[in-house]
């Protein structure tokens, strides 16, 4: 059974990546490249819109387990270096942190229901009040930017509820917010500063993927384009 739990954990985060769809049949360094094209221009867009915030990074946590799969570890960097090299000296990046898992998903992932069709495993196996203890740990940052999603129960934490912090999000599942107009109204009051979304019907990345890549493979969602992705692309978006 103990021989068993990396490689579980290994298969689970993995998913968490959240590029999982590049990683089956691609080439990793591809899919490292995505990931951090996708953050940087996330970062970019932050870094525009309000220059000088404190940010806090939230990555994978069984990062720091030393068994874990160093493609994993890999996927998670890129998507950090990305991120920083999009927010340059524009926003305070704090350092980076790593939500608390559930018991459970330390000693026996596999007892941990995680829905089939997440882009964010880890939202499952983070502990439901997680978020929130960071945000206590963190009351000086205005924006989480979480690169595993957002927790199965954020509706229900204090730090969705409160003005702040925002959340900028890459590839989340957005089924936890709610419905479309749920949706469209976290990002218009801008509990939801950004998101990025994988663009319906991208193409693969076999032939590979530059630094100048974001349109062909992502959509960023703002509060200046929600009700146009919404009417353009409902496909994104948890139906009413």
């Amino acid at each position: 059974m103990k021989r068993a739990i990396p490689l579980v954990i290994g298969v689970i985060v993995l998913g968490a990546a959240g590029l999982w769809y590049f990683l089956r049949n691609n080439p990793r360094d591809h899919a490292l490249t995505a990931r951090e094209v996708a953050t940087r221009r996330l970062a970019e867009y932050l870094a525009q819109k309000s220059p000088g915030s404190r940010v806090l990074l939230i990555s994978n946590p069984y990062t720091q387990d030393a068994n874990t799969a160093a493609e994993i570890v890999a996927t998670e960097r890129a998507g950090v270096e990305g991120f920083r090299k999009g927010a340059g000296d524009k926003l305070v990046l704090e350092p980076i942190a790593f939500p608390e898992l559930k018991p459970e998903a330390r000693t026996n992932p596999r007892a941990v229901f995680i829905d089939g069709e997440t882009t964010t495993p880890l939202s499952f196996l983070v502990a439901d009040d997680a978020f929130d203890k960071l945000a206590a740990q963190f009351p000086q940052c205005s924006v989480f930017v979480s690169l595993i999603g957002l927790p199965r129960t954020v509706k229900e934490l204090r730090c969705w509820q409160d003005e702040k912090p925002n959340f900028a999000l890459l590839l989340p599942d957005l089924r936890f917010v709610g419905n479309a107009a749920a949706v469209k109204q976290a990002v218009q009051k801008g509990k939801i500063a950004a998101m990025v979304l994988q663009k319906p019907g991208a193409p693969s990345v076999h032939r590979g993927v530059s630094e100048h890549d974001f349109d062909r493979l992502f959509v960023l969602v703002t509060p200046e384009n929600i009700e146009r992705a919404i009417l353009d692309l409902p496909q994104l978006f948890p139906p009413n």
